[in-house]
């Protein structure tokens, strides 16, 4: 009797068992936007163009208005630093082909002259400056543009210069100027991200000379760009900005 109850009390006085510990969970993965960047895109572009027709003997003859809407595609490459905690800066350069086309009419009495306007190459240089939320990065950006510009005259009916009916000249120019705009990307997986971007093209004035008619055209032309991008991340391991 004496040997059971001790063996109770001193099975009372041991101590409670320690309760199981919660399992550690692993922290999320930041997303990492540094490193240098490829990618394509594609979008749709609109041109507008205010025109003046000078001869190259006397002064302006005539004035042309045009716009113009179509199909663009690409390809960009670039390089993003992340700014911790939540900035990024970065340089991206594009180019896209597309056809812009228009063909307006020019008429004073019976001469008739038909120009057919046609941007089929342009491109960017640009800086970046974006905020990043978790894998998600908003960005305004700007710098330099430049577009190959083509026209090609056609004398309809009457004659210009030593022009007649039927002569047909062509020339181009490289337009430069400037742009900006913002864009919104998404980081869908820790190498790959999806873009939709908007920019604005001023290209300056361009002039092109008509030998034969014996006229120049002078075109200040403006181009704007919705366009979806996708980009491969080549990550460095630099400062990261949010969790993926």
């Amino acid at each position: 009797m004496t040997l059971i109850g001790t063996g109770a009390v001193l099975a009372a006085d041991l101590p409670a068992a320690m309760p199981a510990k919660a399992p550690a969970f692993a922290p999320v993965p930041a997303y990492d936007w540094t490193g240098f960047y490829v990618g394509g895109h594609v979008g749709a572009a609109w041109d507008s163009r205010e025109g003046t027709v000078f001869s190259t003997t006397t002064s302006a003859t005539g004035a042309i208005s045009t716009k113009a809407s179509g199909v663009v595609g690409g390809g960009q490459l670039g390089f993003n630093y992340a700014l911790a905690p939540n900035w990024l800066i970065g340089l991206e350069a594009d180019i896209s082909g597309a056809d812009l086309k228009s063909s307006p009419f020019s008429q004073a009495a019976i001469v008739q002259v038909q120009h057919e306007n046609k941007i089929d190459l342009f491109g960017t240089a640009r800086g970046r400056l974006g905020y990043v939320w978790n894998n998600w990065l908003f960005y305004g950006t700007g710098g330099l543009a430049w577009a190959d510009e083509q026209l090609v005259r056609t004398q309809v009916a009457g004659t210009v210069g030593a022009a007649g009916p039927g002569v047909t000249e062509s020339g181009s120019a490289t337009a430069t100027g400037w742009t900006a705009g913002g864009g919104l990307e998404w980081g869908f997986t820790p190498s790959w991200t999806a873009r939709v971007e908007y920019l604005h093209l001023d290209l300056g004035t361009a002039s092109i000379t008509f030998p034969v008619a014996q006229q120049r055209y002078d075109a200040r032309a403006t181009v704007d760009e919705v366009r979806f991008g996708v980009n491969y991340l080549f990550n460095l391991g630099g400062p990261v900005t949010g969790r993926y």
